[in-house]
């Protein structure tokens, strides 16, 4: 019993150094970062970024794809970042944010990167954070299918209260609604469930950047005819996705389902949730410092896209071939608003 005891104490021992060693070389990366643009990297701050370090830490310990090296650690850093910045703690209870591993195929390998997402308490942190006059946030409600719902009513400069009773009928979240005290007044924030087929698009969009469906190697080698076979492969998708008319409806498209990652078909109903939360509080105005101001617009979905094919077409896009709708500012090719702006989807 003694050797096994021994051996405990000497894993557990080895697990803390090897926290402690990656968090070190992590927060003094990120400490530099900070300085570069002069923002006060704090106490919370270097709370949060520890928490999500020893969180990933966990998460990499428990797979069985890959170990901490294995990682893409630019990745790492940037998502490290981002929890730092915006002040989002991993250990809090309920969740403020999670993290998920996910296959990235850069060239011809796949590398193992992190992916982190905002849970609903990480939007009420925000709010509370950066939140522009917010006085406090209040616990958001969650109108489910069936429930009596009546929207808000304005009377000139006066808000009537928007009412709810919960009926029990459906596990179904139609709306989400966020009461927060603005400048002594209480404001509602609401998303519908519809407002979620822009995620899901913007999402599928991302996990389609690599893919060429075996039509060649890989998107680098792809020759200008295997370019255009493989984005009217994509166009096809799209296409499907914005025939379906609710976000249930897209989660059953066939064509586009295996596109879509675990986290949105094994558990539809808690990330439609969340992204509902996101999308009700991402339109109020924060005041952001630069490090959570670079977080944010590095989170967002439709940002990573145009970031991904601004790489990949960087020098390739011959000006006589331009799309007749796409306009050049400051000599980046700004496409048609409707394929890139997915109305900020998260």
């Amino acid at each position: 019993g003694v050797i096994i005891m021994a051996n405990e104490v000497a894993e557990e021992k080895d697990y803390t150094t090897a926290i402690s060693e990656w968090n070190n070389t992590f927060t003094n990366l990120i400490a530099r970062d900070y300085k570069a643009v002069g923002v006060e990297f704090d106490d919370y701050s270097k709370k949060c970024a520890m928490e999500a370090m020893t969180s990933i830490y966990q998460l990499v310990k428990a797979s069985d794809k890959v170990d901490m090296n294995g990682l893409d650690t630019s990745n790492l850093r940037e998502v490290i970042e981002h929890c730092a910045s915006l002040k989002l703690n991993a250990s809090a209870f309920p969740r403020e944010c999670y993290f998920q591993l996910r296959s990235k195929k850069i060239g011809n390998n796949y590398v193992q990167t992190v992916e982190m997402g905002v849970e609903g308490a990480g939007n009420d942190a925000m709010l509370r954070n950066f939140g522009v006059g917010v006085e406090q946030v209040y616990p958001y409600w969650i109108v489910k299918d069936g429930d009596y719902f009546k929207y808000p009513k304005r009377k000139g400069i006066e808000i009537e209260p928007p009412e709810w009773e919960e009926k029990g009928l459906s596990q179904k979240c139609v709306r989400v609604v966020y009461p927060v005290k603005v400048n002594g007044e209480v404001t509602y924030l609401i998303a519908e469930r519809d407002s979620v087929k822009i995620n899901l698009l913007a999402h599928v969009k991302q996990n389609l950047m690599n893919e060429t469906f075996g039509i060649c190697e890989n998107r680098y080698k792809a020759t200008d005819k295997q370019k255009k076979e493989i984005e009217a492969k994509k166009q096809e998708i799209y296409a499907a996705l914005r025939k379906c008319s609710t976000v249930d409806e897209m989660l059953e498209c066939e064509i586009a389902m295996p596109y879509m990652s675990g986290a949105w078909l094994d558990t539809p109903e808690s990330m439609i949730q969340r992204k509902m939360l996101n999308n009700a509080t991402k339109k109020f105005p924060k005041n952001y410092n630069a490090m959570a101001k670079k977080a944010s617009m590095e989170m967002d979905e439709t940002y990573q896209q145009v970031q991904e094919e601004i790489e990949v077409n960087a020098n390739q896009i011959p000006f006589e071939d331009m799309d007749d709708d796409a306009e050049v500012v400051d000599g980046e090719i700004v496409e048609e608003q409707q394929t890139l702006d997915l109305g900020g989807a998260e």
